[in-house]
């Protein structure tokens, strides 16, 4: 068989079809007759290719149910491809990408504890200030990167974090009242994206989307930031698409699958 990519073996392209199914699947693992009929296999073949992945302890059985599920050896390479994916790196290409498309700052920032760090970033070539720098902390709760991170938190996390969080004021369009701000990061996680539109810095304006990797967490957010006078309304609804289909392809590289 081929694609457009070359030649696969066959028989490799089954045993990598199993491990994916084992790993999309429960913990208690999955039986070789459903194994076999979600992969379309017959089961005598589907009998000898896990017996080698198990031999090779890429693939492990329980000895009571009968169930097979992932194996040690899957597992590491799975944490030796996590450490080899680096976030900024996978993040930068798309990045510079979305900034030369609409001529604005781009950012990536991540969560830690109570607030937001800049850990990459794309400037426009517009001659305006920038509003942040890499390394920098921001509030979570007067930015776009900070309430799109607060909104895809579990529940729980989510309500403990606004519970304990001071929420000062910044400017008057702050939200300072936690009944408002939870509500707003609810319609967040509805619609995919957040606006901060001069609640931290007065006539700055910037729109947020979630990037994803391969555990379906959101571990960062992809930032545009420009003078509200440059962001209105109008323009927000233009960029927004490329904003999150941005965001999107760097969740894919990242090993993101819905």
């Amino acid at each position: 068989m081929s694609t457009k990519e070359g030649f696969v073996m066959q028989s490799v392209d089954r045993a990598l079809s199993i491990l994916q199914l084992l790993a999309e699947g429960s913990r208690e693992g999955l039986p070789l007759t459903e194994i076999s009929r979600q992969l379309e296999l017959n089961q005598s073949t589907c009998h000898h290719l896990l017996s080698t992945l198990k031999a090779r302890r890429f693939v492990g059985q329980d000895e009571t149910t009968r169930r097979y599920r992932l194996g040690i050896k899957a597992v590491e390479i799975g944490q030796a491809a996590v450490q080899q994916v680096d976030l900024v790196r996978v993040a930068l290409p798309h990045m510079e990408e979305l900034m030369a498309a609409v001529e604005e700052n781009v950012n990536l920032v991540i969560m830690d504890q109570d607030s937001v760090v800049y850990v990459a970033q794309v400037p426009c070539d517009r001659m305006v200030r920038m509003f942040t720098r890499i390394g920098e902390r921001a509030p979570l709760h007067c930015t776009g990167v900070g309430k799109v991170l607060m909104a895809y938190l579990p529940e729980k996390e989510r309500a403990e974090l606004l519970t304990r969080m001071d929420l000062p004021r910044f400017t008057a369009a702050t939200i300072c009242d936690r009944d408002v701000l939870e509500q707003e990061l609810k319609q967040v996680a509805v619609q995919g994206y957040a606006m901060d539109a001069g609640e931290r810095e007065e006539d700055v304006t910037c729109m947020a989307a979630p990037v994803r990797d391969y555990s379906k967490e959101v571990v960062a957010a992809l930032s545009i930031s420009a003078p509200s006078s440059r962001l209105d309304k109008v323009r927000q609804q233009a960029l927004l698409p490329r904003l999150t289909a941005t965001a999107d392809n760097i969740s894919r590289d990242l090993g993101y699958r819905e």
